[in-house]
């Protein structure tokens, strides 16, 4: 009888073991999140205790509250107590009370790398993907959006983190929690929706010649994405430019003005005295999918744009544009004429034609058609009072790949499904679990 229950323990505790084990599985490889990168230092906090272990494995105590994780003369330090070794892991006395990055709380490990020649740190979080994509999904799409257009969210940030596994760029590291990589905001930013919808997708990836594609995602395409080789550079085969539907985005299109002073400063403060700014050199946006030009991509995107000035001038790539003005995509159209008035002064008369008053109608915006010339091959300033240049776009992002806005469209329509929306972008991938097994049916662009 004794040995019976002793069999039956061992039974009870490799089915545990099991288990477990399969659990773990189930989440995924683990991915290594740059949290900090290439700081002086870092923030720790917590309720509880914190137990900070060296590179040489000796353990140091920190109290409750706030400390500072610093790099000083190729060390460490845990405020002013100096440790040994390239690198550190916290770990939490109490596992109720967890340890908090710049006051943010994680799952899984958390560690710290130096870096830049021992004068910086890294804060790392190290988890299963599927437990990371819980912190991101809920940060890159509404959380209550339709169903299909969040598991297509999913599915782009899996494929993406399983990407940079295979792809090492970092040193210590896989990915960065900004938009650098795929903003990932922890614990405190997963939401139930999202979560429920990440484990509903769990493991299913969209794959390119076998492997996980980078899946590149943006907000708002405005009305077409655009080509890879046209934004980078490098042309990747599964990241072409595509007809999209995200014309529900708040973003989907939008207008800033600059100065000619404005301009030219702008441009200054970025490297680029032209001297007096005289005229702008952009061939006209057309209709997508456009012809191929030296200027523009598929969609329209600008590729680069020439501003001419009284010194030199300066030929930018899009990107540099986008960055440099703080626009909001590289879909736009450069006009150059004065403010459009708000509203026209009218006189108001007598029977006796004499003027008695006068009133201000509001124009409405939605019909102003603008009172610029667009630059087309070469536009030079008039010199006319209030001169400025107006960029009115359309879009938010680089535009390449996944459109989170056109999504949502896709997901609202009856027919959509997730297989549809992801793969639409996506080029001659192939939807399913990864690594994948008996999948054969190729997708185009649905």
């Amino acid at each position: 009888m004794k040995m019976k229950k002793i069999l039956t323990a061992f039974f009870l505790a490799v089915m545990l073991l099991f288990s477990l084990s399969a659990s773990a599985a189930s989440l995924g490889p683990k991915i290594r999140v740059g949290l900090v990168v290439d700081q002086y230092s870092a923030e720790l906090s917590s309720a509880g205790k914190i137990t900070v272990i060296d590179g040489r494995g000796k353990k140091v105590t920190l109290s409750p509250g706030r400390h500072f994780i610093s790099v000083k003369g190729g060390r460490f330090y845990a405020d002013k107590k100096k440790l040994s070794g390239g690198n550190l892991s916290f770990v939490a006395q109490n596992a109720s009370q967890p340890v908090l990055v710049n006051r943010k709380k994680y799952r899984g490990a958390l560690t710290a790398v130096m870096t830049r020649e021992k004068k910086r740190l890294t804060i790392v979080n190290t988890l299963p993907v599927e437990e990371y994509l819980y912190g991101v999904v809920a940060k890159e799409v509404i959380p209550l959006w339709p169903d299909e257009a969040i598991k297509a969210q999913a599915v782009a940030a899996r494929s993406f983190a399983l990407y940079h596994l295979d792809h090492p760029q970092y040193e210590g590291f896989d990915i960065k929690a900004t938009d650098q990589g795929q903003v990932y905001g922890g614990i405190e930013a997963e939401h139930p929706n999202t979560t429920k919808l990440v484990k509903a997708t769990r493991g299913v990836t969209a794959v390119y010649d076998g492997e996980p594609i980078q899946a590149f995602f943006h907000s708002t395409s405005g009305g077409y994405t655009e080509a890879a080789v046209n934004v980078w550079g490098k042309d990747i085969p599964y990241l072409q430019a595509v007809k999209d539907d995200d014309k529900d985005s708040p973003n989907y299109s939008w207008t800033k003005s600059f100065t000619e002073a404005q301009l030219e400063r702008t441009l200054k403060q970025g490297g680029y005295d032209i001297g007096k700014l005289q005229g702008i050199r952009l061939l006209p946006l057309g209709k997508a999918p456009m012809k191929w030009s030296s200027d523009r991509g598929t969609s329209g995107r600008v590729k680069r744009m020439t501003f001419k000035g009284s010194r030199r001038d300066v030929t930018l790539t899009g990107s540099q544009v986008r960055s440099l003005l703080g626009l909001n995509s590289t879909l736009f159209e450069v006009t150059i004429g004065t403010d459009e008035p708000d509203s026209i002064d009218v006189s108001i008369k007598n029977a006796y034609g004499y003027e008695v008053g006068r009133k201000k109608i509001p124009i409405d915006k939605k019909t102003r058609q603008g009172m610029g010339t667009k630059v087309g091959d070469l536009r030079l300033f008039a010199g006319v009072k209030d001169e400025k240049v107006f960029f009115v776009g359309g879009g938010w992002g680089h535009g390449v790949g996944l459109s989170q806005w056109g999504a949502r469209g896709m997901a609202l329509e009856k027919s959509a499904r997730r297989k549809r929306i992801i793969i639409r972008p996506f080029s001659g991938t192939i939807i399913g679990a990864f690594p994948l097994k008996n999948v054969t049916e190729p997708y185009g662009h649905g």
